[in-house]
């Protein structure tokens, strides 16, 4: 399917492009966490990257909204254009109330700080008939503003404003996180949980990491990641020979690596790899899988970071390697997990690669972040 898009994408380029002035760019609008292909390779042949940034159920949860501006700017690894942005409602969701005065005047400015360069809306006028003829609009039917209007008039002369101390600014990241469609694609096939959804395990990674590190660039797992201390991958599920010889040279050269559960199970064939978890990566670890669990009930942690839970997935670690520290297990009387090793910890050259063995609750997830990114500065 990817290459049906990109081949797609590129029979229009080249038309595009013959006639095009040089100052002029092409672009295609995305969806969210769409999965329908791969957004990497398709955007390899556009100019910049754009989205359509809307808020379901008019209920903004601002840090998964950022994460998505994170993964478009990723695309590129350089600043981006809000394609389509809400203009008080959409007309496909169960109750389709408007954003609260001020949200989406929010909307905005969260989007140029997270490296967006346009903000366009749709629809600027209501189309007087068809399939969004109820979505929030700028301008009524007969032309006039609507009550949307001012709030975005607002946001325009405070970008006016700020404009030059915005021009040619981009976001400072001091951490990243690793996205991949390969692994996205095997966990949807296969959850074995029915609430193991693989984009809410990343954005429940990447909640805390945002907060504190107030910057977290959102990366292929083939990008150069020299530049970040830290770098965290929640559901690298997929790893071939290449991304984990990549990986390893990242942490011997002084990065800090952090894998999730379900880590290095199967190769690009989506096959599993002949050893355990997780896969080419258990050399660098020093340390394997010896189990999996999917979760019925929560499961307690002590350790490091205090006591917390696990809910969804744990995984019974088995250190090999004599420099491996244990940094949490499980308390889980009369269970398979009872103390067994739930995240491990191990040096390796001058960086460090650490396994997070569970889909840790928001506490202790905030813990496990809060001494991450204070180890790495």
């Amino acid at each position: 399917t990817t290459a049906t898009w990109t081949d797609y994408v590129q029979n229009q380029l080249d038309a595009i492009r013959a006639h095009a002035d040089p100052r002029q760019f092409v672009t295609t609008n995305t969806m969210f966490w769409n999965a329908g292909f791969d957004h990497y390779e398709l955007h390899e042949r556009l100019d910049l990257a754009s989205w359509d940034n809307y808020i379901q159920d008019a209920d903004p949860d601002w840090i998964a909204n950022g994460a998505n501006h994170d993964l478009v700017r990723g695309y590129k690894q350089r600043n981006f254009w809000l394609m389509e942005t809400q203009a008080g409602r959409v007309d496909w969701v169960p109750i389709n109330r408007a954003l609260a005065p001020g949200q989406v005047r929010e909307m905005g400015w969260q989007a140029v700080q997270h490296g967006a360069d346009a903000i366009l809306y749709w629809e600027f006028r209501a189309a007087r008939n068809g399939q969004e003829t109820y979505y929030g609009t700028v301008l009524g039917q007969d032309g006039t503003p609507a009550p949307i209007f001012n709030e975005i008039a607002k946001l325009g002369g405070e970008l006016r404003e700020a404009m030059p101390a915005l021009a040619d600014t981009e976001p400072v990241y001091r951490m990243a996180m690793l996205f991949d469609y390969d692994s996205r694609w095997a966990l949807d096939l296969q959850r074995l949980h029915e609430d193991f959804d693989p984009i809410r395990e990343f954005t429940d990674f990447y909640r805390p990491f945002r907060l504190g590190s107030q910057g977290v660039a959102v990366l292929p797992v083939d990008a150069e990641l020299s530049a970040y201390p830290l770098v965290v991958a929640p559901a690298l599920n997929v790893v071939t020979a290449s991304d984990a010889e990549r990986l390893e040279a990242y942490v011997r050269g002084g990065g800090h690596l952090v894998l999730g559960p379900r880590s290095g199970m199967k190769d690009d064939a989506n096959a599993l790899w002949p050893q355990r978890q997780p896969g080419p990566l258990e050399p660098l670890l020093g340390a394997q899988v010896e189990q999996f669990y999917a979760l019925d009930q929560p499961v307690k942690l002590t350790g490091a970071f205090g006591a917390g839970e696990a809910a969804i997935w744990a995984e019974w670690l088995s250190p090999e390697a004599e420099d491996v520290e244990v940094l949490a297990r499980y308390d889980d009387p009369a269970g398979w997990l009872d103390k067994k090793p739930a995240i491990l910890s191990r040096p390796v050259g001058r960086g460090r690669i650490t396994y997070v063995g569970a889909w840790l609750q928001p506490d202790m997830m905030r813990r496990l972040a809060e001494k991450l990114m204070a180890d790495e500065g």
